[in-house]
């Protein structure tokens, strides 16, 4: 497909950023915006120049010249609405987490399956140049045979009355605690040369609210080839994001990883290899394009095939499985 009409359902923070992704892009267009204030969609279609604005998703889902939908609701609106765009014959990108649990993860994959579409979680960090040396990194023994892993994403958030709130799908480990369960996962994965991987132990804390979300919370993952894994997420504690890759001959520092906002744009970041004996080496990785530009064209470039290669329906279920044990581990939904 050399264009790819995209349609944004909801008209938030995230979604301009996909927007002014799109218009970056090799593949993608912007043909319209839904949000559930009219006003809203036409502000957004004019700052981005947008041709049509619908005061509903439902309309949006019925445009015949919208190809692919990307869907930026609050987390437990995230399954109906991937469904519906479905049901309506478009393909899907859908930001992460797909859904709130594995369960409702399978019954959209279902829908794809069924309507022969593109569906893929939006992972962005996944496509980045950084993400790509640091497993070419591990899977090339770099640092010998990977024993542990340590991630970090955590912040103090000026926005934490969705976060806080269990009927918007709130807490740490769902907004960003999956980005760490997914980057450990990747670094066993190309350790061990296996498509996906899941832990064989998930078990964890984390500070309850009084609504029973998570504000910040450790996860603690045995994962396959007895790879350990540290996770550290949270919205209501600023802590040093990072990643930590340790092996028997060295280590792989990552300090400010791909899903930081500033890696968004077409910036160069860093990966420090320190060996066992010797110096560090500071690896310097260049980005020629912007995150949610490569974004929208990894989706139109892997269209035809349904899924895409390094976000396949398998990584997001094995995902969303990790996820729901880790919330079960520190006790989400119990109110403190």
């Amino acid at each position: 497909m050399t264009e790819l009409r995209w349609g944004l359902l909801a008209a938030g923070t995230i979604a301009a950023e996909f927007a002014a992704g799109v218009d970056e892009s090799k593949h993608g267009v912007l043909t319209a915006v839904a949000a559930r204030s009219a006003d809203r969609a036409r502000a957004f279609a004019s700052h981005f120049e947008i041709p049509k604005a619908y005061g509903n998703y439902e309309d949006l889902l019925a445009d015949p010249d919208v190809d692919a939908v990307y869907v930026s609701t609050p987390h437990p609106m995230h399954a109906e609405w991937a469904i519906r765009a479905m049901e309506a014959g478009k393909h899907v990108l859908c930001e992460k987490p797909l859904t709130v649990s594995a369960a409702e993860a399978e019954q959209v994959i279902t829908v794809a399956r069924k309507h022969d579409v593109f569906l893929m979680e939006a992972f962005m960090y996944r496509l980045h140049p950084q993400t790509r040396r640091l497993v070419s990194l591990i899977s090339s023994g770099a640092i010998g045979e990977v024993r542990a892993v340590d991630v970090t994403f955590s912040f103090d958030s000026t926005e934490a009355a969705r976060l806080s709130d269990p009927a918007l799908g709130g807490g740490g480990i769902l907004d960003v605690g999956c980005y760490c369960t997914s980057l450990a996962r990747l670094v066993a994965q190309a350790a061990l040369g296996i498509d996906v991987v899941e832990p064989t132990v998930v078990s964890g804390m984390a500070r309850l609210s009084p609504s029973g979300v998570d504000e910040y919370a450790t996860g603690l993952l045995r994962l396959p080839g007895d790879i350990l894994a540290t996770l550290h997420c949270g919205f209501r504690l600023t802590q040093e994001d990072g990643i930590r890759v340790f092996g028997s001959r060295g280590q792989l520092h990552v300090p400010r990883p791909a899903w930081i906002h500033a890696l968004r744009k077409p910036v160069a970041s860093q990966i420090i290899l320190t060996p066992a004996e010797g110096a560090p080496e500071v690896i310097e990785v260049e980005a020629t394009q912007g995150l949610f530009a490569r974004e929208a064209d990894h989706v139109a470039t892997h269209i035809e095939d349904r899924q895409a290669p390094e976000l396949t329906w398998a990584e997001t279920l094995a995902n969303m499985r990790t996820l729901d044990r880790w919330r079960e581990a520190v006790g989400y939904g119990r109110l403190s």
